[in-house]
C-alpha cells in the first residue's frame, strides 16, 4: 500500500458515544487504560482532528502577529533529521491548533507533533510551526486532500499506518473518502444515555455503504471488550 493504513482507534460507552461521565467511572479505569496502551500497538501515530486536538495537545493561543510568514510558500515542510519514535498528527484545515511544545504527552509517550494543512492556514501560522520545529504538509487548497495526506505520512516519517482517533467528524471524512481501512472499539461497561453526544463516526447524514466484517474480540477486566472491524475486500 502506497499510503498510510488507517485504523479508527475508539473508546466509546456500550451505546456507542465517545464523551461523557462514563469516561470518569473508576470501574472503568481498565478499559480507559488498555485504550491507551492499545493505540501505540496499533501505530506510533495518534491522529486527530483539530476539536480533539485543541481539547487535548494544543490548548494555547499563539499571537501570529510575531511571525512573519510572508516570504513562505505553502509547500511542505520537515526539519532537517527530524525523526521521532511516536508521532502525535493534527488534521487541520485552518491552523488552529494552539501548540505550546512541539510534542503532545499522552500514553507514556512524548509524541512529535505533525501538522497537516489547507492553503487556507495563514503564512504566519507555518512560520510559528517552524519556530516550535513542528513539521507540516500542505495537502489540499481549501479542504483536506486525506490521500495525499496518508501518502506523505508514509513518504516523510515512514508510517505504515496511523490510529485515528477522533472526533466523530474526522472519523467520518475519512469514512466518506473510503479511507478507512479497520476499526478498533474499546467498549467500556457503561451506558452514556445522552443523544447529544456524539457516536466514532459523524458522515454529516450520507450513508456510505463502506463493509467491515468481524476480526477479533478481547475481553476486559472491567467487562468492557475489545471489538475489531476490518473493511470487506
Amino acid at each position: 500500500m502506497k499510503r498510510a493504513k488507517v485504523i479508527v482507534h475508539m473508546r466509546v460507552s456500550i451505546d456507542g458515544k465517545i464523551d461523557g461521565p462514563f469516561e470518569q467511572q473508576k470501574e472503568a479505569k481498565p478499559s480507559s487504560k488498555y485504550y491507551s496502551s492499545e493505540l501505540f500497538k496499533l501505530s506510533p501515530a495518534n491522529a486527530n482532528g483539530i476539536t480533539t486536538v485543541n481539547t487535548y495537545a494544543a490548548k494555547g493561543h499563539p499571537d501570529l502577529s510575531q511571525f512573519d510568514g510572508s516570504k513562505l510558500e505553502y509547500k511542505d515542510w520537515v526539519p532537517k533529521d527530524f525523526h521521532a519514535e511516536t508521532y502525535d498528527v493534527s488534521f487541520d484545515r485552518y491552523g488552529r491548533a494552539g501548540w505550546e511544545r512541539n510534542y503532545f504527552d499522552y500514553g507514556g509517550k512524548k509524541s512529535r507533533a505533525v501538522e497537516v494543512l489547507t492553503k487556507q492556514a495563514p503564512k504566519a501560522y507555518l512560520a510559528f510551526l517552524r519556530s516550535m520545529e513542528i513539521p507540516y504538509l500542505i495537502c489540499g487548497e481549501r479542504d483536506l486532500d486525506l490521500n495525499e495526506a496518508l501518502l506523505k505520512l508514509k513518504q516523510y516519517f515512514d508510517l505504515d499506518t496511523i490510529a485515528l482517533c477522533g472526533g466523530a467528524t474526522i472519523n467520518g471524512a475519512f469514512l466518506r473518502a473510503g479511507l478507512v481501512d479497520e476499526i478498533s472499539l474499546v467498549i467500556a461497561p457503561f451506558v452514556s444515555g445522552d443523544n447529544a453526544i456524539q457516536s466514532s463516526f459523524n458522515t454529516l447524514g450520507n450513508f456510505t455503504n463502506e463493509q467491515f466484517v468481524f476480526k477479533s474480540a478481547t475481553k476486559l477486566a472491567d467487562g468492557g471488550v475489545h471489538l475489531i472491524f476490518t473493511k470487506n475486500a
